[in-house]
């Protein structure tokens, strides 16, 4: 028999493999079973009492070993998922014996017959030792085929006696072939239907397990998707934070240091730069103020972040010559070239794409103002096409040196890498030669229609 629970296993697919264990039901469950089988008793016992009240006596057990025999196949199924295959071997003595012919109309009896088949299912079903279970099927199964043959060589018996049970027959097939035949028939449906019955309870209950265990895993997957993606947009919140506030309070800082400077020599001069430290306090607040409404629609649930009323729109590539005019207000003086290859080209590209453009020219030239003693810098806009599709490109590049206990956090350029990362991008940072410092990134563009009209 295990032999042949390997050889259904190469041959079925679907059945579970050999090592898999169902898991036992709950202590309700088992509870549940005791009841049941209880209430079938009683209902048996009273079946055989309407089988005696139709039956000649004599020609039928005796009350109390036809009781003692229903008891013994079925008060078993009250234990049948908590000790199934020991179960199932108390129902087949029971059964085997109650095949006498002093207790064969017990035997045969409805009640009987369907405790038994439980016994059989259930075993099937539900035991976790798969080898043993198949052995101790086997043993069953042998013991039935024996049965079988003795009751082939008692209708021969029967026939050499001249003791047949019908006279006249109307069928063709003889009494003697068709008595075995007929048993043989109804015991493969009786233990095939229940074996089978038994698998497919088997099988169901692991791809239940498998659907389980998926679902739990899909859980996981999306929770992990869901602490990555607020990740994510902690990540993005804390860059638009580092460009909105550090890069102005930073300015601020630099423009009251040089206010207070200059305002001895020069009052005007001091007056321009308390103007820019003015202009930079009301961006800041203004950028402050409109990422702080995002975030108060996320929390709110209004997946629509630009129907806020007074809301700014995120800045592009198009705002560029104002990042210019700032930086200028603030002492920088910043030369712009742009060599696109077609016309327009910044200006149509995705909002996603310029505002990473935007972030990344305003974080390298404020590198500059705080970290370069040039007071000059280069900011180049280029864009084309190669082999591997469409690309832009930002390069920021001066003609300082280093400026001395101005080493910052890193923050600004791990933000500078990130943002180019999102649109797979390459990023260049470095000193130059022989001095200088030159910040370059290329991004990409999604694959669109571009290569094809170029």
């Amino acid at each position: 028999m295990l032999r042949l629970s390997q050889l259904l296993h190469r041959r079925v697919p679907s059945l579970p493999p050999p090592d898999w264990e169902r898991e036992m039901p709950t202590p309700v469950a088992l509870r549940r079973d005791i009841f049941s089988a209880l209430g079938f008793f009683v209902l048996a016992l009273l079946m055989q009492e309407l089988v005696l009240s139709m039956t000649e006596a004599g020609k039928s057990a005796d009350r109390p070993l036809a009781f003692a025999l229903l008891a013994a196949l079925i008060l078993p199924l009250m234990f049948r998922r908590r000790w199934p295959i020991t179960m199932m071997l108390i129902g087949s003595a029971a059964f085997l014996i109650g095949g006498s012919t002093a207790t064969a109309t017990v035997a045969m009896q409805f009640c009987a017959q369907l405790g038994y088949f439980l016994g059989l299912y259930t075993a099937v079903a539900w035991a976790r030792n798969r080898r043993g279970l198949w052995t101790a099927m086997g043993l069953v199964l042998l013991n039935m085929a024996v049965w079988l043959i003795i009751s082939f060589f008692a209708s021969d018996l029967y026939e050499a006696t001249g003791t047949l049970m019908v006279e006249n027959p109307m069928g063709s097939i003889p009494e003697n072939v068709a008595i075995p035949l007929y048993t043989f028939v109804i015991n493969v449906l009786y233990f095939g239907g229940a074996i089978f019955l038994g698998l497919t309870s088997w099988s169901n209950s692991y791809s239940k397990s498998v659907v389980l265990s998926q679902a739990a895993r899909i859980a996981a997957q999306a929770e992990e998707l869901a602490a990555r993606a607020v990740n994510e947009e902690r990540l993005r919140i804390a860059r638009e934070l580092h460009d909105v506030i550090a890069h102005h309070i930073a300015s601020v800082g630099v423009q009251a240091s040089a206010a207070r400077l200059v305002q001895p020599r020069d009052p005007d001069k001091a007056i321009d730069l308390m103007r820019g430290i003015e202009s930079s306090a009301r961006s800041a607040v203004a950028e402050t103020r409109s990422l702080l409404g995002v975030l108060r629609e996320q929390s709110a649930g209004n997946p629509d972040t630009n129907m806020v009323s007074g809301r700014d729109p995120e800045p592009s590539i198009a705002q560029i010559s104002q990042l210019l005019q700032d930086n200028a207000a603030q002492g920088l003086q910043v030369s712009l070239s742009r060599d696109e290859h077609r016309d327009d080209f910044f200006d149509s590209l995705a909002p996603g794409l310029s505002l990473a453009l935007y972030r990344i020219s305003g974080e390298a030239l404020a590198n500059v103002r705080r970290h370069s003693t040039a007071r000059t810098a280069i900011l180049a806009l280029r864009s084309g096409i190669d082999e591997q599709g469409t690309w832009v490109e930002i390069e920021v590049t001066d003609q300082g040196s280093p400026r001395p206990d101005t080493a910052g956090s890193g923050f600004g350029l791990r933000g500078i890498r990130e943002r180019a990362a999102l649109h797979h991008g390459l990023v260049e940072i470095g000193p130059r030669v022989p001095r200088g410092w030159r910040t370059r990134a290329r991004l990409r563009l999604p694959e669109t229609t571009d290569r094809i009209e170029s």
